[in-house]
């Protein structure tokens, strides 16, 4: 009998991605294994209330993170330890026993402190983490990768060979599958009014998620149809975002809406006529794998990870600042039924790709290697 152990973030760390992709294998490994599994993380799990991270005070979350959890680390035994985010690999440096798996969703924070991609350096207490993390990840036996383009990245960067990684795609969540008409009808209402089209951006205001270029894309749009309007969630918009939709006359297009329950995301992605994904990077990319299950068309750059999410089934380019042929897309799927609805068909199709049932086993046979 093989002890396995899942090791999570911390609840309060507002890394939602990463506490779903904890949740969902912390609760379905046991079965297929039928080897103990046991979860833990920084504080008590918690599961996410209908997608949506606790709230827990700062302050204590930085206790139980960096005080409190080092000790309880030490004092873990297992036959095999799974590390689910690169950016939790500094707690390899407090496991004593064990072999160490680790998941490597994407090296932004490494490629930025390596001065390999142009974003904001991070503080430099944040800095000291990422390094130990970086040279903790190198002493992991198997790191499985959420895309090829990540995998490359740990051999070329950081000189992993390759027979120690294994790309295994994320899944898409069960839930993202298409509105009835009367769903769509309804959902439409509640989230577009009276919008004639409804253009969506799903994602923060980080400056590699390009929501500013969405913005731009979508102000060239409305020189065509000025009846569009652009819905963009998870938050409010940046102070550089505010003075574009300002300076641009056309203010009132553009609505930016809190982060979304998974159902009411669901419906926000069902309901809109064309999902706008203009990443300079992404380690995986989830909205656009979540619009195409639902049915909703995606416009997408091709950057890092998202042509193997996209495939084929989605409008792309290569180039994220080229904001002229984004709204010429966006153009197309809103005007043009035919091309709206073979993209809607591929999207569903490529959907089937990242069914849950696929990474479980690929994860599952990935532990087995280790027993």
């Amino acid at each position: 009998m093989t002890r396995y152990t899942i090791l999570g973030p911390h609840p309060g760390g507002q890394t939602y991605s990463i506490s779903k992709y904890f949740n969902f294998y912390r609760s379905r490994l046991p079965a297929i294994l039928n080897d103990p599994v046991v979860a833990k993380c920084p504080g008590a799990i918690q599961e996410l209330e209908h997608g949506v991270l606790p709230c827990i005070p700062r302050r204590k979350a930085w206790w139980q993170n960096y005080v409190l959890w080092p000790v309880e680390l030490a004092r873990q035994s297992a036959d095999c330890f799974h590390i689910i985010d690169q950016g939790l690999m500094w707690y390899a440096r407090f496991l004593k026993t064990g072999k160490l798996i680790g998941t490597v969703n994407d090296l932004i924070a490494y490629l930025i402190c390596a001065g390999k991609l142009n974003l904001q350096r991070p503080p430099a207490k944040r800095r000291l983490v990422i390094s130990e993390n970086t040279r903790q990840l190198r002493r992991l036996e198997v790191l499985i990768s959420a895309s090829r383009h990540t995998a490359d990245l740990l051999m070329r960067e950081l000189d992993i060979p390759a027979r120690r990684i294994r790309v295994i795609h994320h899944h898409l969540d069960p839930i993202f599958v298409p509105l009835t008409e009367v769903e769509r009808a309804s959902a439409r209402s509640l989230f577009f009014a009276d919008a004639e089209y409804a253009v969506i951006h799903v994602g923060k205001a980080s400056v590699y998620k390009n929501r500013l270029g969405a913005m731009k894309a979508f102000e060239l749009l409305l020189k065509r149809l000025p009846t569009a309007r652009m819905f963009l969630v998870h938050g409010p918009a940046s102070r550089e975002e505010n003075n574009f939709a300002a300076e641009s006359g056309h203010s009132g297009a553009f609505q930016f809406l809190p982060p979304l329950e998974e159902e009411s995301l669901r419906q926000f992605y069902g309901s809109a006529d064309v999902l706008i994904f203009p990443s300079f990077y992404e380690g995986f990319g989830w909205p656009p794998l979540e619009a195409m299950g639902t049915g909703c068309p995606v416009v997408s750059t091709t950057c890092a990870s998202l042509a193997e999410v996209v495939g084929h089934a989605a409008l792309t380019l290569d180039d994220p600042n080229d904001h002229g042929r984004m709204a010429d897309m966006l153009h197309t799927v809103l005007t043009d039924r035919g091309a709206a609805t073979d993209l809607r068909h591929r999207g569903l199709r490529r959907a089937k790709l990242f069914a849950p049932e696929i990474a479980l086993q690929r994860v599952a046979e990935v532990y087995r290697s280790q027993a």
